[in-house]
């Protein structure tokens, strides 16, 4: 309980953290499964906050989001229906969002050396090619 009232964390955090504190596989999963029954653990409830919080701090791609989410050891299955919630408009928006915020910062700089530290920028924050293109033709055109 302890360690859930620092910060809601995920079922395989949860578990790795009692392995460390030198809890048995056994009893760790007894322990897993006995908050989740009580409500106390909720993967999915983690997932999609956390994914909220990120996207909306640290607008990202879902390859990323997803490989975030992965990490904090969140099952596939759930991560693709999170990742439906959060990009229910689809990435472009968020990208549009990320590539805003990095112009602004970037200034006046020579056009060829901005447009490949935007498109950078949104490669690393996990954006597709065919987006990161289009609003890189489209900032070029307008």
């Amino acid at each position: 309980m302890r360690l859930l009232a620092a910060r809601d964390r995920t079922s395989a955090e949860l578990a790795h953290l009692l392995a460390v504190k030198g809890f048995g596989e056994a009893e760790s999963r007894a322990a897993v499964d006995r908050l989740k029954e009580a409500g106390y653990l909720n993967d999915r409830r983690f997932a999609a906050a956390w994914a909220r919080g990120r996207v909306r701090t640290k607008p990202m791609g879902s390859r990323r989001l997803s490989k975030e989410l992965e990490i904090k050891g969140i099952e596939p299955q759930l991560v693709r229906e999170v990742l439906e919630e959060i990009y229910e408009e689809g990435e472009e928006p968020m990208a549009r969002r990320a590539m805003a915020g990095k112009l602004s910062v970037l200034g006046r700089r020579p056009a060829p050396s901005r447009t490949s530290q935007v498109a950078r920028f949104l490669h690393r924050r996990g954006f597709s090619t065919d987006i990161i293109w289009r609003l890189l033709r489209e900032q070029q055109q307008g």
